[in-house]
């Protein structure tokens, strides 16, 4: 994918309103006090060059959706609103799927992975943390999961369509003798603030 057409999808959708923003104060959950500090404001330049290097990844692999379809806007809500909601949820629910998902993949390192996470957002490590976790573990029967994530307008639908196309992306590389993570790692250097991103941002994996 060229970056222009990464970058126009992102901003975009930042017009839209799906940035890295809090909830609407109206919302319940939105008072609940954090269990992290949150950020204020719009997503910084490296949070939405995550969002932008996963798109670039799965345009790689085949796997994106076409760029005028429905699917292809669901899919760039869900990077960016599941990256708020794991980011900056003040609702245990939510928060408690992502250290669950990263402690099955980083084990005793995934304190660590949480706090770089809430910091800089996705990597691709992080994103396949909770696609794997989500799928084998599903957490929606609980409904504490789904109300907490409403807050930030997705839900199981929207995580369903991320966790297919990461999947499909993954195996397609995989079919081509090609590691994701090394593609997104490529991508995630050529997007905004992929040179300021430490280069072990996420434990036990680089």
């Amino acid at each position: 994918m060229r970056r222009s057409i990464v970058h126009g999808f992102v901003v975009l959708s930042l017009l839209l309103g799906l940035a890295l923003t809090d909830p609407p104060a109206s919302s319940a959950l939105a008072q609940e006090p954090p269990t992290t500090p949150r950020s204020q404001g719009r997503a910084s330049a490296a949070q939405v060059g995550t969002v932008m290097a996963l798109l670039a990844t799965f345009q790689d692999a085949g796997a994106l959706p076409p760029e005028s379809s429905s699917e292809a806007n669901r899919l760039i809500k869900a990077l960016i609103q599941f990256q708020a909601a794991f980011m900056k949820s003040g609702d245990s629910s939510v928060s408690d799927v992502l250290l669950q998902a990263l402690s099955a993949k980083f084990g005793s390192d995934a304190p660590a992975a949480a706090r770089a996470f809430r910091t800089d957002g996705w990597t691709s490590e992080s994103l396949e943390a909770l696609v794997d976790y989500v799928t084998g573990s599903p957490p929606w029967e609980k409904g504490s999961f789904e109300q907490g994530l409403r807050a930030y307008n997705v839900g199981r639908q929207d995580f369903e369509l991320l966790a297919r196309v990461f999947v499909a992306a993954r195996l397609d590389l995989q079919r081509r003798g090609q590691d994701l993570h090394q593609v997104y790692r490529a991508r995630r250097l050529e997007m905004p603030g992929g040179r300021t991103v430490p280069k072990k941002s996420t434990p036990a994996i680089e």
